[in-house]
């Protein structure tokens, strides 16, 4: 084989291998914890600490 051939192949494998790691990470991603969540627009009443 030529040596362009070589380099292709070896190239194109580690594209390959990097794609499918890339699409496994993506598929097996769960939500984060650090993801907001919706609140109500009211402010919580606080405890009164002071009785």
């Amino acid at each position: 084989m030529p040596d362009f051939a070589v380099t292709t192949a070896v190239l194109l494998g580690f594209l390959a291998c990097a794609l499918a790691l890339r699409i496994l990470a993506t598929a097996q991603r769960r939500p984060r914890a650090t993801e907001r969540v919706a609140r109500d627009g009211r402010r919580a009443t606080r405890a009164m600490m002071d009785e």
